[in-house]
């Protein structure tokens, strides 16, 4: 163990049952250390989509904390997670975040492998090795462990340890169920470009506030357009709103739940009409009518992925004070294009470069991480509705989508923030 911060200390740096956090949390390079090791690198984190490796041959280059994983498709159809390492002198053999190609080669020394793992390649390997090389103990490596959800990629640098099943859980699983169930197939696709940047503040800051809507994304569109009409702000409708809650999913998921919260009706369209009769003809009617619906499931997974409706949000630290997020439209499969035409324009709307809602949020991010390098009483309050907090059932929602058993409270109180920690000091705290 490299980090310097021990259970002890993070244990000291938390008083939840009062509503405070350390700033050390955010900022401590020993803390974020401790983190790579304890939550990165033995945990679970979401790697990417089956869907962005459609083909065989298809790969994409991802990280896994601070460890370079090419995720790809080999030649029967099997997906795997190899480790970015050439087993002779530890080269790198993958440089391009995506492509096609039944081989990696290194290009320091020619070792060549398979789309499978397999090396095959060896230049010059006669009178070099004695006894002979063999060749099938010098694959490539695969990560230790790797998990599929509904299409989602999970890897873990451990060899052991709580299955994706168990880290996942019942309701963050449901959540993922109702992104995937806008689809009439249940299926997503992930293929279709990203926006990419960085962000100067902790990877914790991961959104999951509905506190602060009415305040830091006054200039988006919706409200600007409401306040024109003179229609009452929808945003503040949120916080005003005593049934619309927040959620602590368990394992340190948790989301604001804005299922109820629909985009409003179909327009009277061919394509419209056409979406709603292949909805229905999949799940039926009533229950199909809760999916179209839905605002999504608005959730935050930990360690490194968001869902929030169109959008794929992934994280990756870097330091204390710098992560990098993706943005992704997630398209549906077996929809008219123009539902996925719709959804991409939402999220380049929101979350582009000069969108009406990320700019704010980034900006916020990396004002708290300023914040948070005063030295002067450097605790943080996140006591927002702790008296409120209290044991839902989910039950006006259907089955299949229920977040059973969840501790909830009001949408703008810091249940999320509270959430997230727990789970971060358990993790941090194991032996």
């Amino acid at each position: 163990m490299t980090a310097t911060a021990q259970p002890l200390e993070i244990r000291s740096l938390l008083r939840l049952d009062e509503g405070y956090v350390h700033s050390d949390v955010y900022t401590s390079p020993a803390i974020f250390e401790l983190e790579m090791e304890q939550i990165f690198h033995r945990g679970w984190v979401f790697v990417g989509h089956d869907s962005e490796i459609p083909e065989n041959g298809d790969y994409v280059l991802r990280w896994i904390g601070r460890q370079s994983v090419i995720m790809n498709r080999d030649s029967h159809g099997n997906v795997h997670l190899f480790m970015n390492r050439c087993r002779h002198r530890a080269n790198s053999v993958c440089q391009f975040e995506r492509g096609n190609s039944a081989f990696f080669r290194c290009a320091y020394h020619g070792w060549t492998y398979k789309d499978n793992g397999e090396l095959v390649g060896v230049p010059y390997a006669e009178g070099a090795y004695e006894p002979a090389l063999s060749k099938e103990n010098f694959g490539l490596i695969p990560a230790p462990r790797m998990g599929i959800y509904r299409g989602f990629v999970w890897g873990s640098l451990a060899a052991d340890g709580p299955s994706l099943d168990d880290h996942l859980g019942v309701s963050a699983k449901r959540a993922v169920d109702l992104f995937c169930d806008h689809s009439p197939v249940g299926e997503i696709e992930v293929r279709h470009g990203a926006t990419k940047s960085v962000i100067y503040a902790n990877w914790k800051f991961q959104g999951g506030d509905g506190y602060h809507p009415p305040f830091t994304h006054q200039a988006d569109f919706g409200s600007i357009r409401a306040a024109r009409q003179g229609r009452p702000n929808a945003l503040l409708g949120m916080i005003k709103k005593d049934t619309t809650l927040s959620r602590d999913l368990g394992n340190g998921h948790f989301c604001l739940d804005i299922r109820t919260m629909g985009r409003g009706p179909l327009p009277d369209a061919p394509w419209a009409k056409e979406y709603r009769a292949s909805m229905e003809a999949a799940y039926g009617t009533q229950r199909a009518k809760y999916i179209m619906d839905s605002g999504g499931p608005h959730t935050i997974l930990m360690p490194n992925i968001q869902l929030l409706n169109p959008d794929l949000r992934v994280l990756r630290p870097i330091a204390a004070d710098q992560f990098e997020i993706t943005f992704y439209c997630a398209f549906l499969k077996g929809v008219p294009k123009e539902v996925n035409t719709a959804r991409v324009r939402l999220t380049e709307s929101r979350m582009g470069p000069a969108g009406s809602v990320n700019v704010d949020d980034v900006e916020m991010f990396e004002r708290n991480q300023l914040g948070m390098q005063q030295l002067v009483d450097p605790w943080k309050f996140i006591g927002r509705g702790m008296a409120r907090e209290h044991i839902d059932n989910d039950d006006a929602t259907p089955e299949a989508y229920r977040y059973e058993n969840s501790r909830a409270a009001h949408y703008s109180d810091e249940l999320t923030q509270r959430a997230q920690l727990r789970w971060w000091a358990a993790q941090l705290e194991r032996a």
